[in-house]
């Protein structure tokens, strides 16, 4: 098996069968190329998107997490809230003056950009929010 003379065009037999054999199975190789590239791609994403997923949790001193803003709820209608916490808003949306100064009032801190402040109202005796 091993010839210690090269064939005439110096290169060994072993790889011009590799050669030949790439050859012939070139299209093979490329799909199989273009699928590991695909799975590449896709892991970086799923690694993306797992890596942004907890982005917008926000404490507070009252050790409370912020409720995510659904998509399917409208943005104008309240939902009622158990306690004061932080809520993260869409991109681009700001916190109104008014939240922005009863977050100071209740915590001493500034609010951060891109969160809004829930302080729902006290609730009376009989379920009634005050007025």
């Amino acid at each position: 098996m091993n010839d210690s003379t090269p064939p005439e065009d110096g290169k060994p037999t072993s790889f011009t069968k590799a050669k030949e054999w790439c050859k012939k199975h070139e299209s093979q190789l490329l799909a199989a190329g273009g699928i590991a590239v695909g799975l590449v791609v896709g892991l970086l994403v799923v690694r993306h998107l797992g890596e942004n997923s907890d982005a917008g949790t926000y404490a507070v001193e009252e050790s409370t997490a912020s409720e995510p803003v659904s998509a399917a709820e409208p943005a104008d209608e309240q939902r009622p809230s158990p306690s004061p916490h932080l809520r993260k808003l869409r991109p681009g949306q700001n916190a109104s003056e008014e939240k922005k100064a009863q977050y100071k009032e209740r915590t001493g801190e500034d609010l951060e950009p891109g969160v809004t402040w829930v302080d729902p109202p006290k609730q009376e005796p009989g379920g009634e929010a005050a007025a």
